[in-house]
């Protein structure tokens, strides 16, 4: 009997409150608003002539906590746009739903709201999905929940009038919002409602998740065969004459690099390591090697060669060893030292680093303002390797694919990339024999596998490999092998195919169709839903029917006071006084950021 009378006389509040709201919400229709104008605020936006209030954009602004975040991540985020994209929207729909002769039911979206605290807000479609946290809707527009009931679960008119002052508007501004928003709701609604998903797009879209594929593959790196080119004189005079225009206008750019320098050095190092850690052993044995290669350079081995094959400096033993042009205080000071020492052309001793031991050449020098031709041929020089580095990779790859569907299997063709011969060696007894592969670097082209990715997958690391992708999943039947190289950023890449797997149709159950039906649908819904968003904006702007004031866009550390801010401000300041501090009131403190509908 208690509960029943308890039940009753909660239907009764409850009816009480959503008569409030809708009185509230008649009066905001009346004299007031004036057709364009709500609460005496100047409009922050007009669209087809209807005026949207600076309030109603703050309280979406606040309701969706935006305002709690970092002003810079507000900014960088562009919230306000987002939010003032979502009212421009949600106008637009709720016009079209008009003239279709759409109309909502105040009653009922008051009594939504009395009930369980839903309010509806829009968002620009662009505004990230994850704001607010975890809302949901379609095409911008998102419900959230605010509590409306107290510590019994009964319905506070108290808590419902602290809502409504903490978004900044009047219980007609606040129905008035709400009306707007079920409308665009409603015409959403009937966008999407047509759109369907066939049995076809279903399978098609199963097999694109099912189908798996794994490869072995080849990456020709253009850094690679840069580091390894060897510089023909002739031919870069010749490439020089060829590409005039392109050296001019890079020199002209980069003027100001050979201009006014101070003392360079170009110097060419052979390195043998060793840790200062290391044994007097190991140390000596690095200082013998060295010496030796000292005395085939003193007589007159060639120091780029003996660099390419011996130095342990792995950043710079395949360009023969150069280090470039360095100012003074680049290189730790006993290389430093050593190097400035030497005139051009000579020979160091050893000289000892942390390192290890050291073999310098100097092979230039230069101060002051670079010659104009010398400086070209120093541009020309970079844009000749890069150049002819990439032709180097596209080579390599057109030759390995062409062994490739010559009848070379995968792991042949990792030796023969491996300096090594076709066929393992064995001994007599059919043993296989060990093999020592040379060191080429982490940037020579290896074999490497891909095992089980899928069309939405990437099996090369570090690179974009989306087209190497659809090559793999768009071969034709019986084909496993590209018929020439792809270019893959700035790689080139063979592959072939060593396993392919297709949906089943067994497998196929209606669950799983079920949730890929439900899956396209909604991503149709959000195309359809934009598209036609889109199409009432354009429109509106060759109306010249929209209208956003640029003060909206500000954000905290932006926004001036202005005179009607300040009453505002005060204005809460007295309401707040007759019904105490909010600093010493706890159902009176600023409530959370509604929490995203269910």
């Amino acid at each position: 009997m208690q509960n029943t009378f308890s039940q009753q006389f909660q239907t009764i509040v409850l009816f009480i409150l959503i008569g409030v709201l809708v009185i509230g919400m008649g009066a905001s229709f009346g004299p007031q608003m004036d057709g364009c104008i709500q609460g005496g605020q100047a409009p922050a936006m007009r669209v087809y002539g209807d005026a949207q209030s600076q309030r109603d954009v703050n309280a979406v602004y606040r309701l969706a906590g935006f305002d709690r975040m970092p002003v810079d991540q507000q900014r960088s985020m562009a919230l306000r746009q987002h939010v003032a994209d979502g009212v421009v929207d949600r106008a637009l729909l709720a016009r079209e739903a008009r003239e279709l002769g759409l109309s909502t039911d105040e009653d009922e979206i008051m009594r939504e709201f009395v009930q369980a605290g839903t309010v509806r807000i829009s968002l620009g479609p662009d505004a990230p999905p994850g704001f607010p946290y975890g809302s949901g809707g379609i095409g911008g527009g998102r419900e959230l929940r605010l509590d409306l009931r107290d510590e019994d679960g009964t319905y506070d008119q108290r808590l419902i009038d602290q809502r409504l002052r903490w978004l900044g508007l009047t219980p007609g501004e606040f129905a008035l919002w709400q009306v707007e928003e079920a409308l665009a709701q409603r015409m959403r609604l009937i966008v999407i409602e047509s759109v369907s998903v066939s049995p076809a797009e279903v399978w098609s879209a199963y097999e694109r998740e099912r189908e798996l594929a794994s490869i072995a593959y080849v990456r020709f790196s253009p850094r690679y065969y840069r580091d390894q080119l060897q510089i023909d004189e002739a031919a870069l005079t010749a490439w020089m004459a060829e590409h005039t225009a392109e050296i001019d206008t890079r020199y002209a750019g980069e003027r100001a690099r050979f201009t006014g320098l101070e003392a360079q050095v170009r110097a060419r190092h052979i390195l043998i390591k060793f840790e200062e850690t290391d044994t007097d052993e190991v140390k000596a044995a690095a200082r013998a090697r060295a010496t030796d290669l000292l005395r085939r350079l003193r007589a007159g081995e060639d120091f780029a060669t003996l660099a390419r094959a011996n130095s342990e400096d792995t950043g710079t033993a395949t360009l023969g060893g150069d280090l470039g042009f360095n100012p003074r205080g680049r290189m730790v000071p006993q290389f430093d030292e050593a190097q400035f020492a030497l005139e051009e052309g000579a020979i160091s001793d050893l000289v000892e680093t942390r390192f290890g031991a050291h073999i310098i050449q100097v092979v230039d020098k230069r101060e002051g303002d670079v010659p104009e031709a010398e400086a070209k041929r120093e541009i020309a020089e970079g844009l000749y390797r890069e150049e002819r580095a990439g032709e180097l990779a596209s080579e390599a790859a057109a030759r390995a694919l062409a062994d490739l569907r010559g009848g070379v299997t995968p792991d042949q063709l990792a030796r023969t990339l491996q300096g090594l011969p076709l066929e393992a060696p064995v001994d007599a007894e059919g043993n296989p024999v060990e093999e020592d592969a040379p060191d080429l670097g982490g940037l020579a082209p290896s074999l490497e596998r891909a095992e089980s990715f899928g069309r939405s997958g990437n099996p090369i690391r570090g690179l974009d490999g989306a087209n190497l992708v659809r090559a793999v999943f768009d071969m034709a039947e019986g084909e496993t092998m590209p018929t020439e190289p792809l270019r893959v950023g700035s790689e080139f890449v063979i592959f072939q195919v060593t396993d392919r797997q297709s949906a089943v149709r067994e497998e196929f159950t209606d669950e799983e169709q079920t949730r890929i039906r439900d899956g396209l649908r909604s991503a149709k819904q959000r195309e359809v839903l934009a598209q036609h968003i889109a199409g009432l904006r354009a429109q509106a702007e060759r109306d010249e029917a929209v209208f956003i004031n640029p003060e909206i866009l500000r954000y905290g550390d932006e926004v001036e006071e202005t005179e009607g801010d300040a009453e505002d401000e005060e204005g809460e300041g007295e309401a707040a006084e007759g019904e105490g501090s909010a600093a010493t009131r706890e159902d009176e403190a600023e409530p959370a950021p509604a929490e995203a509908a269910e």
